[in-house]
C-alpha cells in the first residue's frame, strides 16, 4: 500500500493495521487571536435597511446605501452614524428598529393601454423607496428592452436586451385526469431563442361522498370543513350528520405523478364529524413556467400523458414581462446579479412595455411610533432591537437617543451577559442629582453600564441645514469605540460639536457638582477639561458602585479579555484532559499575555514593570480528581490591569530656605 496521511487522532494506532508507512499531521501549537475592540453597535430608526438585522456600516457610502439619508429626527441612524465617522470610528454595525408600520414603496410598469405588467416594490420597506426610479426603454438588441433602477446614493441597476418569452398560462381544466401529464412548449421563432420549459399541475374539481366506497361519515353539520392531502378543502352540506354534498374551497395542487387513490380520507375537520371517505375528481390546475425562454413571438403548449383525462388545454401566453420580472429578482446570467434596490412581481398585461419612466411611492419608515421600548426589543427568536446585537462582534452599544431610566437595568445585564459596554443617559436637561436618582431607582450597578447627565450635544446637522440635539451616549459610543481597551474616554478632546446644553448657556460645572457626579456614577461632556479648553468626558466612571470595578477601561479589558478567551478554545472541548492538553492551553493563553503586557503595553504593574503581571494556573491544585472525573476542565487566569490616573496631585515645596538636594 502507498503512503497513508492522517491528522493526528484521527488515526487508531491502538487497532489493527495493515503494513505501510503512515504519516501523522500535528497541527502547530496554537495561537491566541485578541477579538476586535473597535465594533460599536447602534440600535434606531432608519428610512432604509433590513429590519432588527446587523448590518455593518463602514463608510458614509454604504451609510445611505444601508439607512438611507441623514434625517432630522430623534433616533435616527444615519445621523448617529454620521457621528461615528466624525469621530474616525469606522466598525459599525447597526440595527434599525420599525413601529411596525413601516410600508415599502410600490410603482407599476404598464404598457401602453396602462395595464400593468409587472409591480416593483422596493427592497426594503422606508421612504428612501419613494425616490426609485424605475425607466424602461429599448434595449441594446434589437426586439428588446432594458429596465433601469436609480436610487440617489446608489450605483443604478440596468437590466438590458430583454426579450419575449412564455410569460403565462390560461388552463381549462377539462375533468377526470388520473396523473400530472407533461407539458412541451413549441421552439422560440428568433434565431438565438432559448426554449421554454412550463410543467403542469392538477387540481380538484369537485368532490362526492357517493359510490366506490365512498361515504358520508357521521357527525358532520353544514358549514364544517374538511381538509385533505395536497391542500384540498371541502365545504360540508349535511343532514342529520352525514354528509350530503362537497364545495370546493381550495382546489389544493398535485404537481407530479398519479392522483390520490380514491376514496381519500380527510387529514381534519374543523368539527366533530368522523368516518367520511370522498371521491375527487382532478382536472388541470396552474401552469408553472420553469424557464420563460426568449425569442418567442408566440407558443403552443402539447399535453401528453394525463391517464383518462379529457377536455383540459393550455394555452400560453407570451410577452417580456416574465422575463423583466426574472431579470430584476434573479439576476441576469454572467451579467449582473439580482436587484438589491427593488422586487418585481408579474401582472397582467401581455402587451409590450411603454417606454416611460416610474417613481414609486408609499414608502413608510415605521419611525413616528418607536420608542425605547422597541429600541430595547425582545431575546426572542429571531432578537429584536439591541438584542440583535448579541453576536455581532460590537463591545460598545448606543441605543440612539434611548433616555428611559426604567430599562437601564435590562441594558447593563445585557453588557454584562454578552461583553457589551452599553450607555445610557438622562433625558434632555437632566441634571446631576435627577439622573442620579434615576439610576439608583432603576437599581443598574453594573460595569456592563455607561451613564451620561442629560447634558445633550449640539451638532451642526450640514445635510439638512439645521442645528440639532443629541443623546451624549451618541458623541461617547465612536469615541470609546475607536479607543484601545486599557484607555477611557477621560479628558480625551472631542471635536466637531457646537457645546452641550449648558455649555451654550455658559453654564459651568461646579467642583462640588462634579464631585457628585463622580459619587453618582455618572459621567457628562464639558469644557474645561483637565488638559486645556477642550470638551471631554470627565469622571471615567463606569455604574458600578465597586471601586475595584467602576472604571471604563474594567469593563472593555473585561470584556476584551473574556471575549478573547471565549473565541480560541473552544476546541478543547471534546478532547481528552491530557497534561499536553493542559500545557498547550496554558501556554497559549501565556503567550497571548505576554504580547500584551510586553508588545501592546495594555497590562502592566507599574510599580514592578519587570514582574509579569499575568498567572495562568491550569494544574492539579485547580483541577483536582472528581472535577477531572466529571469532565470539567478549569483554568484561571489571573491579570493585572492598568490604572486609569483620575487626579494628579503635584506637591510644592517653595521658598528661600528650601534645601535642594539632586543626587
Amino acid at each position: 500500500m502507498g503512503t497513508m496521511i492522517y491528522q493526528y487522532g484521527q488515526l487508531n494506532t491502538a487497532g489493527a493495521m495493515a503494513p505501510g508507512a503512515y504519516v501523522q499531521i500535528v497541527k502547530p501549537p496554537p495561537v491566541v487571536a485578541g477579538v476586535a475592540t473597535n465594533g460599536y453597535g447602534l440600535v434606531g430608526v432608519a428610512s432604509w435597511g433590513a429590519v432588527n438585522s446587523p448590518v455593518v456600516t463602514g463608510s458614509p457610502q454604504a451609510n445611505q446605501a444601508n439607512w438611507g439619508p441623514v434625517t432630522n429626527r430623534l433616533r435616527d441612524l444615519a445621523t448617529a452614524i454620521a457621528i461615528a465617522f466624525m469621530l474616525g470610528q469606522y466598525n459599525n454595525v447597526a440595527v434599525r428598529v420599525t413601529d411596525g408600520t413601516d410600508t415599502a414603496a410600490t410603482g407599476a410598469l404598464k404598457d401602453g393601454s396602462n395595464a400593468t405588467g409587472a409591480t416593483l416594490t422596493g427592497y426594503y420597506t422606508g421612504s428612501l423607496g419613494n425616490s426609485l426610479v424605475a425607466t424602461t426603454s429599448n434595449g441594446t438588441k434589437p426586439s428588446s428592452y432594458k429596465v433601469t433602477l436609480a436610487l440617489p446614493g446608489f450605483q443604478p441597476e440596468v437590466f438590458d436586451n430583454l426579450t419575449q418569452g412564455v410569460s403565462n398560462a390560461t388552463v381549462t381544466a377539462g375533468t377526470g385526469y388520473t396523473s400530472v401529464p407533461n407539458i412541451a412548449v413549441s421552439a422560440p421563432q428568433g434565431s438565438n431563442g432559448v426554449q421554454a420549459t412550463a410543467n403542469a399541475s392538477l387540481k380538484v374539481i369537485s368532490a362526492t361522498v357517493t359510490g366506490g366506497g365512498a361515504s358520508g361519515g357521521t357527525g358532520y353539520v353544514t358549514g364544517d370543513t374538511v381538509t385533505l392531502a395536497n391542500g384540498v378543502v371541502l365545504t360540508v352540506t349535511a343532514a342529520s350528520g352525514v354528509i350530503t354534498a362537497l364545495t370546493v374551497t381550495n382546489a389544493g395542487s398535485l404537481s407530479g405523478g398519479p392522483i390520490p387513490t380514491n376514496p381519500v380520507a380527510p387529514q381534519s375537520t374543523s368539527g366533530a364529524g368522523t368516518g367520511t371517505l370522498i371521491n375527487l375528481v382532478w382536472g388541470l390546475g396552474a401552469v408553472t413556467i420553469t424557464n420563460p425562454g426568449s425569442g418567442y413571438t408566440s407558443a403552443t403548449a402539447t399535453l401528453s400523458g394525463g391517464g383518462a383525462g379529457t377536455g383540459g388545454s393550455i394555452t400560453l401566453v407570451t410577452s417580456v414581462w416574465l422575463n423583466l420580472v426574472n431579470a430584476i429578482n434573479l439576476g441576469q446570467s454572467g451579467v449582473r446579479g439580482p436587484s438589491q434596490l427593488a422586487i418585481a412581481t408579474i401582472g397582467t398585461s401581455a402587451a409590450a412595455p411603454a417606454l416611460t419612466s416610474v417613481t414609486l411611492s408609499g414608502g413608510t419608515d415605521g419611525a413616528a411610533g418607536v420608542t425605547d421600548a422597541t429600541l430595547v426589543g425582545t431575546n426572542s427568536t429571531p432578537p429584536t432591537g439591541m438584542y440583535a446585537l448579541q453576536n455581532s462582534g460590537a463591545q460598545t452599544m448606543n441605543l440612539v437617543d434611548h433616555s428611559t431610566s426604567s430599562q437601564w437595568s435590562t441594558m447593563g445585564l445585557f453588557g454584562q451577559q454578552f461583553g457589551v459596554f452599553g450607555a445610557a443617559q438622562g433625558q434632555p436637561g437632566q441634571s446631576v442629582s435627577t439622573v442620579s436618582t434615576n439610576l439608583n431607582t432603576a437599581g443598574a450597578d453594573t460595569y456592563g453600564l455607561k451613564c451620561l447627565v442629560g447634558d445633550w450635544v449640539y451638532w451642526q446637522d450640514n445635510v439638512n441645514n439645521v442645528q440639532r440635539l443629541l443623546g451624549p451616549a451618541t458623541i461617547w459610543g465612536p469615541m470609546r469605540a475607536n479607543l484601545a481597551p486599557n484607555q477611557s474616554t477621560l479628558n480625551k478632546p472631542v471635536q466637531g460639536i457646537i457645546g452641550t446644553q449648558r455649555s451654550v448657556q455658559q453654564v459651568q460645572y461646579s467642583g462640588p457638582e462634579t464631585l457628585s457626579a463622580v459619587q453618582a456614577r455618572l459621567d457628562f461632556l464639558a469644557n474645561p477639561s483637565p488638559g486645556g479648553n477642550y470638551f471631554s468626558f470627565q469622571t471615567d466612571r463606569n455604574t458600578s458602585s465597586d471601586a475595584a470595578t467602576n472604571s471604563e477601561a474594567y469593563t472593555t479589558m473585561t470584556n476584551f479579555l473574556a471575549l478573547t478567551l471565549a473565541a480560541n478554545f473552544g476546541y478543547v472541548v471534546g478532547n481528552p484532559q491530557t497534561d499536553d492538553l493542559r500545557t498547550e492551553v496554558r501556554d497559549a493563553i501565556s503567550s497571548f499575555l505576554s504580547g500584551l503586557w510586553l508588545v501592546s503595553k495594555y497590562i502592566s504593574d507599574v510599580n514592578n514593570p519587570t514582574k509579569q503581571p499575568f498567572k495562568v494556573t491550569l494544574d492539579a491544585s485547580n483541577n483536582p480528581d472528581n472535577n477531572v472525573s466529571l469532565g470539567l476542565m478549569q483554568c484561571l487566569v489571573q491579570v493585572k490591569y492598568q490604572s486609569i490616573v483620575r487626579e494628579f496631585l503635584i506637591s510644592l515645596q517653595g521658598g528661600s530656605t528650601v534645601s535642594v538636594s539632586v543626587s
